[in-house]
């Protein structure tokens, strides 16, 4: 079986959007021997993972609809998976859809399709939350919830261990610029024994290093996965998104914030209500948040547990399950 795999990535979008592509991508190869095809619109970016596929870059400024028509014609794909952000949706999505099926070809959307069910045959959510708009239309099947997380994680999660070793994430892009204050806000506030890793994403800036260093500060240039950062981490404190579950997945007790106005606010009141990981309102809390946290280890340990506990089945195996019942 042929997918075809689209999604975006780039300079303030970050690589959420490919990161759980790649989740499905693996998922289908290994539970249903599926050839998948990637087209990604936006910066080309260098990523280990997706060198075992096979896939092209589209220019920002290229017909995103033509490119996903010609494509899934030429590689004849069964499945297409749309995992596209939602400020890049094309216009004229619905006809498009449309022409897609015509062929024969399953659609399901991920994410940020919903208002599109009439011509999708699956809107997956990666999320533990949906709330549809009132006028939401449609038949096709919409699926949910904290097993629904497509997140790139490679280890098993262990019980967590007390240290003083800190992970921060702004985002693959820091699209609002958090490395030029965020790691001097961090020097100043945390135990002098610390030791910070910073990760600085393909897309990113470089940050801001304070001159005079009381924590030692390692800077990561865009690693290829984030999964023995995580393992190394005692704590973690990181913007909203992908990977801030993908640290729930190993039981890291983190700090987490939406620098992005109040779009999450409602997903964090939620996270703050399951007891899963601490929220903050701005980058200066999310620093005294996890000053208090370091010195607490009660409240890491029980953060941890109960992240462990919520994440512990994934996506991955859900979405590969709902497309064998689309295409059976």
């Amino acid at each position: 079986m042929n997918v075809l795999i689209v999604c975006h990535a780039g300079v303030g979008l970050g690589l959420g959007h490919l990161m759980r592509s790649l989740v499905v991508a693996r998922a289908l190869q290994h539970e249903l021997d599926a050839n998948v095809t990637f087209l990604i619109q936006g910066d080309p970016v260098q990523h280990a993972d997706l060198a075992g596929f096979s896939h092209q870059f589209l220019g920002a400024d290229k017909n995103l609809s033509e490119a996903i028509l010609k494509q899934a014609q030429y590689i004849d794909a069964r499945v297409v998976v749309l995992d596209l952000h939602p400020n890049l949706i094309p216009a004229n999505v619905d006809i498009f859809l449309k022409a897609i099926r015509l062929d024969g070809r399953k659609i399901i959307g991920v994410d940020s399709l919903a208002g599109h069910r009439d011509n999708l045959d699956l809107v997956f959510v990666p999320s533990f939350r949906f709330s549809p708009s009132d006028d939401l239309t449609g038949s096709a099947p919409i699926l949910f919830g904290w097993d629904c997380f497509l997140l790139n994680v490679k280890y098993p999660a262990n019980e967590w261990k007390s240290g003083r070793r800190v992970l921060a994430l702004a985002g693959g892009s820091d699209a609002t610029g958090l490395g030029a204050t965020w790691p001097t806000l961090l020097n100043e506030a945390l135990p002098d024994n610390t030791e910070l890793d910073w990760v600085t994403g393909p897309y990113a800036q470089q940050p801001v290093l304070p001159a005079f260093q009381k924590i030692l500060i390692l800077n990561h240039q865009s690693p290829s996965g984030l999964d023995n950062l995580m393992m190394a981490a005692n704590y973690a404190v990181t913007v909203y998104g992908v990977s801030f579950f993908e640290l729930l997945y190993y039981g890291v007790p983190t700090v987490v914030f939406s620098p992005y106005g109040n779009k999450d606010d409602a997903e964090l009141a939620e996270i703050a209500a399951e007891g899963v990981a601490l929220v903050a309102k701005d980058e200066v809390e999310a620093v005294a948040k996890l000053k208090e946290l370091m010195s607490d280890e009660k409240l890491a340990a029980t953060l941890s547990q109960q992240a462990r506990q919520r994440l512990s089945i994934l996506g991955g195996h859900k979405i590969a399950q709902a497309i064998t019942a689309l295409v059976a």
